[in-house]
């Protein structure tokens, strides 16, 4: 039997529902099925927290959906990014004096009289880092790849230079890699995993040798991937998108705008692209993979993919497919069953009446700033809120999202 992986996506504070599909998967299903272990283990964005979350319980699974759990609904919003005064005061001044010395330049070529302190972010995530320094054992982490029942763990990041997905990845020294993606192999630590969550321009970049890197889920086309290439045969892949029946959409469409869309919903409109539209195609050319392999199988024969990899072998020993083999990959897709943006605008419009809202002197300007209005900043906000309500009824909906799949994923998950 190959490798059983978990892929997991982004998508900020909607990452709560993938903690709520791994709590069914470790307390659901039946225990010869919930307590399989998966050897391989890939996330991007929020879906990176969540994975070297997962990895540094591995040596527990029965503990790890509900410690996953816990460690969502532990989070507050000041454990994401500052929210104080001082906050507002580091914005406005790495913003206003870049923006007047660069006003100031009066040939505007000559870069070097400008180089003022650049503006690349809107909220200051040290707070996150410090959390997830805090509230993950790295050193566990480790442990379980080298020593332990882990054979991979990658989260992916984006290089702003070049703008290409690249991989930080801790496995063993057996495991071999057979993709495109560049590959950083060693331990994994806070840095990668905040590389992969800075959603672009809202978080900042980070460091990581001589390049700085964003959001993994910025340029990462195939989300499942890096999880084939590490020889993945069976997948449990969780997405954060609903997938709408094209009748919702009409009606959805068919509602007239009154005016322009403000910046914020544009924003939330362009982290849907970034984060949301990935797997569903990724998904698809996967399952048309099979869908040949299988039509192929029944015209030529039950032993057609032995001998077609027979024949990739002689004729090109250095494709991926000659290295690992072209197979049938068994996948179970979670998700959600809802709109996250429909159940956070009930969940805000619900405390907004009862007056529970309180934002912070820096959201009040972010608010004004980018013109945010209800229902336009609703998609926006659903990434960047983090208020324990809320993100227990992404929890809960990720939890029945998932027991609604019970037969398929012990299908998946089982060894024989």
């Amino acid at each position: 039997m190959g490798r059983l992986a978990l892929v997991l996506s982004g998508g900020g504070a909607r990452g709560a529902y993938e903690a709520g599909v791994i709590h069914y998967i470790r307390t659901g299903l039946p225990k010869e099925v919930a307590s399989q272990h998966f050897q391989i283990q890939c996330g991007s964005s929020a879906g990176a927290i969540n994975t070297v979350g997962i990895a540094s319980m591995a040596q527990d699974p029965a503990a790890q959906g509900t410690l996953l759990k816990d460690l969502w609904l532990k989070i507050r919003q000041e454990d994401v990014y500052r929210r104080d005064f001082s906050a507002v005061m580091s914005f406005l001044s790495s913003s206003t004096l870049g923006i007047f010395k660069n006003l100031l330049t009066f040939d505007p070529l000559k870069w070097k009289n400008r180089r003022g302190p650049h503006f690349n972010y809107f909220l200051d995530t040290q707070p996150l880092r410090d959390f997830l320094k805090q509230n993950v054992p790295w050193k566990q982490l480790s442990e379980n790849v080298h020593k332990g029942p882990i054979d991979a763990v990658s989260v992916t990041a984006t290089n702003t230079r070049s703008g290409r997905s690249e991989l930080f990845m801790i496995k063993k020294k057996e495991v071999s890699y057979t993709g495109d993606y560049r590959l950083h192999e060693g331990e994994i630590d806070v840095d990668h995993v905040m590389a992969s969550a800075a959603i672009p321009i809202i978080f900042p970049t980070v460091k990581i040798g001589k390049s700085y890197y964003t959001d993994g889920g910025l340029r990462l086309f195939t989300p499942m991937s890096p999880a084939i290439q590490l020889g993945a045969d069976r997948i449990v892949l969780v997405g954060l998108k609903h997938r709408a029946k094209p009748k919702d959409i009409e009606a959805y469409d068919s509602q007239e705008m009154k005016q322009p869309p403000s910046i914020a919903e544009l924003m939330g409109r362009l982290l849907n692209g970034l984060f949301l539209d990935r797997i569903q195609f990724d998904l698809e050319q996967l399952m048309n993979i099979n869908r040949v392999i299988e039509w192929s199988e029944k015209t030529f024969g039950d032993d057609y993919l032995e001998r077609l990899n027979d024949r990739i072998r002689k004729e090109s020993r250095d494709h991926p497919f000659a290295i690992r083999g072209l197979k049938k990959i068994r996948v179970v897709e979670i998700l959600p069953s809802q709109f996250i943006s429909e159940i956070f605008g009930r969940w805000f419009e619900k405390r907004k009446k009862k007056k529970e809202i309180r934002f912070s002197s820096l959201e009040k300007l972010l608010i004004r700033l980018l013109d945010m209005d209800a229902p336009g900043a609703i998609e926006l906000l659903s990434y960047l809120t983090f208020r324990t309500e809320y993100l227990k009824e992404l929890i809960d909906l990720g939890y029945e999202d998932a027991k609604k799949n019970r037969d398929r994923l012990i299908e998946v998950m089982s060894e024989g």
